[in-house]
């Protein structure tokens, strides 16, 4: 097997739920341990893309960390770190910047929806258009082979990769082209059927909540007219989006689990599928109890810490490339 470096990570914006462990942590945990060399990035300063209340951000970076620890990331063999204490991130996107179009990134389908979304059209900040080259540079710097991501996050991956190659034709190559690898769950509905399953819309499981919060958020979940269990996502989507998270908690089959519930009503259905997640949950929650708040600061200061060698290298081979790296 062929060893690869993967980049992925998290804006830290609150706690992981249930969507981030089955779209993206339970397959970084698998990545490593196959024995890839994993680094997992904090993404402080795109917080600052479409929010200003900062004073959260410091206790969510702690809940982040706290997620990898709980799910299976082992900080002896992946290396978790945060963005704002890298200053060459900073300093990359900035030459990035230089070689990048503005109409370029406009044209990026992602930002236009987000901005859409935000309704910032007129007042979308310098940082919120550009993240996607702020995105290439925490890509770049580290020169992964692979760039776990979502469908929504594959234009971001494009543009780094023509960022690459551009700075490449210009000064000679620097960095490698890295690969979109693509989680193979599909994207989970949030409990009132309207979005993605998000931090900020309250649709949300977290990996945290205990016994009775998990219940009272099943029990409340959106569902569809009628009482019978079938999963038919053109007629029952809100019903269909549950069992195919009562499959992914239970590994049982959705045809099993239709016939299992067949005569229950939602009631019945939803404090099964409550159950079958408290269970599911139960180790990373025991898992994360072993780690203090001490304990979880210096996972995350010395993940940085091994970072950092990884940027200084890189930064000065960017740097000499570009024939600025001066004797002065």
């Amino acid at each position: 097997m062929d060893v690869q470096r993967i980049l992925t990570g998290d804006r830290p914006t609150g706690p992981h739920h249930i969507g981030h462990y089955f779209g993206t942590l339970q397959n970084r945990v698998k990545l490593q341990n196959e024995g890839h060399e994993i680094f997992l990035i904090v993404a402080d300063y795109q917080v600052l893309t479409d929010r200003m209340e900062t004073e959260l951000i410091e206790q969510n970076i702690c809940e982040i960390v706290r997620g990898y620890i709980a799910t299976g990331i082992d900080p002896q063999k992946s290396t978790i770190f945060v963005q704002s204490q890298i200053p060459e991130l900073a300093e990359l996107t900035l030459l990035f910047s230089m070689i990048t179009s503005m109409n370029r990134v406009a044209r990026n389908p992602t930002v236009k929806e987000e901005i859409n979304a935000m309704n910032l059209e007129d007042t979308v900040s310098l940082g919120m258009f550009s993240y996607p080259v702020s995105q290439a540079a925490d890509i770049l710097l580290f020169n992964p082979d692979l760039v776990p991501v979502g469908e929504d996050q594959l234009p971001h991956v494009e543009l780094t990769r023509e960022i690459a190659r551009k700075f490449n034709r210009l000064f000679g190559d620097v960095f490698k082209i890295p690969e979109a690898m693509l989680s193979d769950v599909p994207r989970l509905v949030g409990l009132d059927g309207d979005n993605k399953m998000s931090k900020s819309r309250g649709n949300a499981i977290f990996l945290k909540d205990d016994e009775d919060t998990v219940m009272k958020k099943v029990k409340s979940a959106v569902t569809d007219s009628g009482r019978e269990i079938v999963y038919d996502r053109a007629k029952k989507p809100n019903l269909s989006n549950l069992i195919d998270l009562y499959h992914l908690v239970s590994g049982k089959t959705i045809e099993d689990i239709v016939n299992l519930h067949n005569g229950d009503g939602y009631g019945e259905f939803k404090e099964a599928l409550g159950q079958e997640i408290i269970t599911f949950f139960k180790p990373f929650q025991e898992r994360v109890l072993a780690y203090s708040d001490k304990d979880i600061n210096k996972i995350a200061t010395d993940g940085t810490k091994r970072a950092a060698l990884v940027a200084k290298d890189m930064m000065s081979k960017t740097k000499k490339a570009m024939k600025i790296q001066y004797g002065f």
